[in-house]
């Protein structure tokens, strides 16, 4: 067996000291073998060794100049370093080499894609695949490349491919379902986790998704079984712990509470893994009304998240709420008339999280001539792509002209009514934080209606606080930052209010659960539409919800969570008074 062949065996072991040794070895008897330097520069990168990693890397080159394989390995050298701007240099050399080199223009596609060239990236990988239509891997990152440009079903077709040519290649679809769940397509993300788990019974991942996709569609039983088959893999997978540990309502699985409570007092354990175990550990003590212990759980999985992303920013926050009053007065939109389309199609449905958007929405959508299409990203990537790189997404509004709003507002649209049924006379896009782009929407869609949600704000902090959001949301994991946030927000609110030339409505969430009927009635009337009673059955509707209210909206109108932040008085005293200080703590400190 050759230097190669018996690195490659024992790589496929996992035998790395002996990969290494091996390569030394032969670099002792040898110094000049470019194999050997090629080899052991990949097989210390992987282990995070990198400078010497590098001067192997570059010694292949040297020693075999005219040997493709050392240009593309070098290129990957880099690339582990998240050097790509050097690693496509290599790869593209790699290319001048020998223009039939797969590998290095497979390479070159995913090191482009990584430096934004999705363009240059697609010819790379198209390229790949005219050398070897066989590469599984060229299909997904082709896939990939798709489903950036939000062409799901082409991406769908590359996927199918790489699972033909790697037919145990589950992690495609579960990858592709995942997007689909993202772009809310929830039963096709379902019926993709299905197929990538048929493939591989053992795949984690499959399962977790799974998981998360049956409880956007309200199938608590058939979630809570994925969880488990995580958990049965991978007893410590602190996602599907946390999961399982928010949903569960009978008594938990043997040991899930210990698992649980253990990784909580880890204090050398992964932070965000903690903050995922005590986020669900927290809502299961409050199912039950042990708010002591929830309260405890709350506060360390809360640190756990701080101490992984930080606190809010609050001086960037202010400045950012001072430029938009500054820039988007009356004037401004007195000026911009002629700009976008004229449907009155949209409705954005904006507040804090958790202040009754999606119970808004859902009583909206249980009309037959209304659609909610969910928390849509699309307006702030049409933001994103207004602006130029050194400006923010909140400036989109003023770089519009008559045809570039018009594009961008076709752009828009197109998101907002895919999957709405044909002849919907108002669809819905219930992202809360689209607040800080009203500007923008008024600017695409001048006809526009905004429903404003509010809630008292002890609860809706508490609401937020306890529950796992998105990392970026950096306000959530403190009462002093959610009262500075919140402060904002009312602020800016109140500048949308006398400046917006939209109809703009506000609906009280502790208003709607006193008096269902006549909050919907209110609202349908808003929205131009006649009264119909099916909008006070708005739980029995069968359509996914892909929030955190996604439970409480499938339950009849309630009151319980009506000042429910008093309960947990006693056991978090910083609640209440971060919101007793004038202003709900403007402070920058």
């Amino acid at each position: 067996m050759g230097m190669l062949e018996q690195v490659q065996f024992r790589l496929r072991d996992g035998d790395f000291a002996g990969a290494v040794t091996d390569c030394r070895a032969r670099l002792a008897a040898e110094p000049g073998c470019a194999d050997a330097h090629r080899q052991l520069g990949l097989i210390l990168a992987s282990q995070g060794d990198f400078f010497p990693a590098l001067r192997h890397a570059r010694q292949a080159c040297e020693r075999a100049p005219d040997d493709p394989r050392a240009w593309s390995d070098c290129g990957r050298v880099h690339a582990m370093q998240r050097q790509y701007v050097e690693a496509a240099r290599c790869f593209s050399t790699a290319i001048r080499v020998d223009p039939k080199h797969a590998d290095a223009w497979h390479n070159l596609g995913t090191a482009l894609r990584r430096l934004g060239d999705n363009k240059g990236a697609f010819t790379a990988l198209k390229n790949a695949l005219l050398i070897d239509p066989s590469r599984a891997e060229s299909y997904l990152n082709l896939g990939n490349l798709l489903i950036d440009a939000g062409q799901l079903e082409d991406a769908l077709e590359c996927f199918e491919r790489a699972a033909h040519h790697s037919p145990q290649l589950a992690h495609a679809r579960t990858r592709l379902a995942h997007r689909f769940s993202e772009a809310g397509k929830v039963r096709r993300a379902e019926s993709l986790f299905r197929q990538a788990i048929g493939l591989d019974p053992g795949q984690v991942q499959g399962w977790f998704g799974l998981g998360r996709t049956l409880e956007d569609l309200g199938e608590a039983e058939g979630a809570l079984g994925c969880y488990l088959q995580v958990l049965s893999r991978r007893p410590a997978h602190a996602q599907a712990l946390g999961q399982y540990l928010a949903l569960v309502k009978d008594e938990p699985a043997l040991q899930a509470v210990a698992s649980a409570e253990s990784l909580l007092r880890d204090t050398g354990a992964n932070a965000e893994s903690r903050a995922l175990v005590g986020y669900g550990l927290c809502k299961y003590h409050d199912r039950r009304k042990a708010y002591a212990r929830a309260a405890e759980t709350g506060r360390v999985a809360n640190a756990a998240r701080r101490a992984a992303t930080g606190p809010l920013d609050r001086k960037a926050l202010a400045e950012r709420v001072d430029r938009i009053i500054q820039t988007y007065d009356a004037a401004f939109f007195s000026s911009q008339r002629r700009l976008g389309l004229g449907t009155d199609q949209p409705v954005f449905i904006v507040g804090l999280p958790r202040s009754g958007t999606t119970l808004t929405e859902q009583i909206l959508s249980a009309h037959p001539l209304m659609h909610g299409a969910g928390e849509l990203p699309d307006l702030s990537r049409v933001a994103a792509r207004c602006v130029a790189v050194n400006e923010q997404p909140w400036q989109a509004a003023g770089r519009l002209d008559e045809m570039g709003s018009r594009d961008r507002a076709h752009e828009y649209l197109n998101a907002l009514r895919d999957g709405a049924p044909d002849g919907s006379l108002r669809i819905s896009d219930k992202s809360p934080l689209n607040f800080f782009q009203l500007a923008l929407a008024a600017v695409l869609f001048p006809n526009a209606r905004v429903i404003h949600c509010r809630r008292g704000a002890r609860d809706n902090a508490l609401s937020i606080w306890m529950e796992n959001f998105n990392p970026d949301q950096r306000y959530a994991t403190d009462f002093s930052d959610l009262a500075f946030f919140r402060a904002q927000y009312e602020r800016l609110m109140a500048h949308w209010q006398a400046n917006l030339p939209l109809q703009m409505i506000e609906l009280r969430y502790e208003d709607t659960v006193a008096d269902l009927a006549g909050q919907a009635r209110k609202l349908v009337a808003f929205l131009g539409a006649r009264w119909n009673a099916r909008c006070l059955d708005f739980h029995k509707a069968e359509r996914a919800v892909q929030t955190p209210s996604r439970w409480q909206v499938r339950e009849p109108i309630y009151t319980k969570s009506v000042e429910r932040w008093r309960a947990y008085a006693p056991y978090l005293p910083d609640l209440d008074r971060a919101f007793r200080m004038p202003g709900h703590a403007t402070s920058l400190s």
